[in-house]
């Protein structure tokens, strides 16, 4: 089984390259995603995006120099997609690369690897919209539904007034005759027993130390709630429309593909009760993604194929990058309406970010506050690629769910042709 792996590459950018790496970037993404990287070559990359950190001032009058990201959702390891990177790209990786600190001047691809993995970051929480799906999964089971539209359409079976039982059989066997979809006998790849075995009793085991330990942590939570609380009574937020101009750049990479990326740096409130929040916050949620949000949805929220959350500089400041179906908008207000609580939990710890009350209410649902807090904060997203650009993670589920029907009579012959 090949699960999938975060992949996230951040170096500080040499002073005064920034422009020359923005210029390199900003062209056309999906070109330089094409051209550069050649991602498309790469068989497990699920999508992939590079983007600037630009240089901050923090709160605590420490300056962030300007970093370069690279991040991908691939499956298999992170090391090996590393590896196949640099067989499949090592002169763009030079070009993009080679205006950061510390890169090798005459790299040969042992060093070019070994400095991509000191640059390597892991998140603190990591979702995956269905694990163990593939890409070459996923372009599977695409080309078996355009394959039974294919036969509906050419009036090869009989539509009309057959029994919806007789109609898969005929459908069934159509496909089957096919041999370029002889993969559809085997087993598709997922979590697996022994990953789901696993998973439970991670999951018992976390249930049970949470009771066993209640005595301790229950009064402990109420006073370390008492202290969130008297800071967010002091807590400021930022007022006013983002910057348009900022609005616009960001912009200008949206909406070409079906999938969005976002991507987001905050910096986190000062002291240690707002990041041990924080990391605690962080902590739950990326049990939450492994554990109970890792079939087709995270919190009810359907439109995500994938998303992290990474602190960086010390834990005093958080990337989330997510890619979502969709426009920005609907993104948005799925998150005020479904999980308004859990956004307030992780992201009511960064600076600027409107008011929370008892760490979960307030917040988010003040609407046009929080839309333009993530405007502000959101970071131009140039090169960003897509593995499958015309569909949704609600159509490659569809496309699984068809495969499955094909396999099994388990599923009721109506639920399933009301698939196609």
């Amino acid at each position: 089984m090949a699960q999938q792996s975060p992949v996230t590459v951040r170096a500080q950018i040499v002073e005064g390259r920034v422009a020359s790496v923005a210029a390199a970037l900003s062209e056309d993404g999906a070109a330089a995603a094409g051209k550069l990287l050649r991602l498309a070559d790469l068989p497990g990359v699920h999508f992939a995006r590079m983007f600037i950190v630009e240089t901050a001032t923090l709160q605590s009058g420490d300056t962030v120099p300007a970093s370069l990201v690279y991040m991908a959702d691939v499956d298999g390891s992170a090391d090996r997609h590393l590896r196949e990177l640099v067989e499949n790209a090592a002169p763009a990786i030079d070009e993009l690369f080679g205006s950061c600190v510390d890169y090798p001047e005459r790299p040969e691809n042992r060093q070019r690897i070994a400095w991509l993995r000191q640059h390597t970051l892991k998140p603190a929480a990591y979702y995956v919209h269905t694990v163990g799906r593939t890409v070459a999964r996923a372009k599977d089971e695409t080309r078996l539904y355009d394959c039974i539209e294919e036969i509906l359409d050419s009036d090869g079976i009989a539509v009309d007034g057959a029994p919806p039982g007789q109609l898969r059989r005929e459908l069934r066997n159509a496909v089957l005759r096919r041999r370029d979809l002889s993969w559809i006998k085997k087993r598709p790849g997922g979590d697996g027993v022994w990953v789901e075995l696993r998973n439970c009793v991670e999951l018992v085991a976390v249930a049970t130390l949470l009771v066993l330990t209640a005595p301790v942590l229950l009064p402990a939570a109420v006073i370390w709630l008492l202290l969130v609380r008297l800071r967010e009574r002091t807590d400021s937020q930022e007022s006013g429309i983002p910057d348009q101009a900022q609005v616009d750049d960001v912009r200008r990479y949206e909406d070409f593909v079906t999938q969005n990326p976002f991507t987001g740096v905050g910096e986190i409130k000062a002291g240690l009760v707002r990041l041990v929040t924080m990391r605690v916050a962080l902590a739950g949620l990326g049990l939450a993604c492994r554990l109970v949000y890792n079939k087709d949805q995270l919190a009810g929220i359907d439109s995500i194929h994938f998303a992290r959350w990474l602190p960086i500089d010390d834990n005093r400041r958080l990337i989330f990058a997510s890619s979502y179906d969709g426009s920005l908008e609907s993104y948005m207000d799925d998150f005020i309406t479904r999980v308004w609580w859990g956004i307030n939990l992780v992201f009511g710890n960064g600076a600027g970010f409107p008011r929370t009350r008892w760490l979960i209410f307030g917040g988010a649902r003040d609407e046009i506050s929080y839309k333009h807090y993530l405007r502000r904060h959101q970071i131009p997203t140039p090169v960003f690629y897509s593995a499958y650009p015309t569909h949704t993670a609600s159509n490659l589920d569809r496309f699984t769910q068809v495969r499955a029907g094909i396999r099994s009579d388990a599923h009721d012959a109506d639920e399933w042709l009301a698939l196609l």
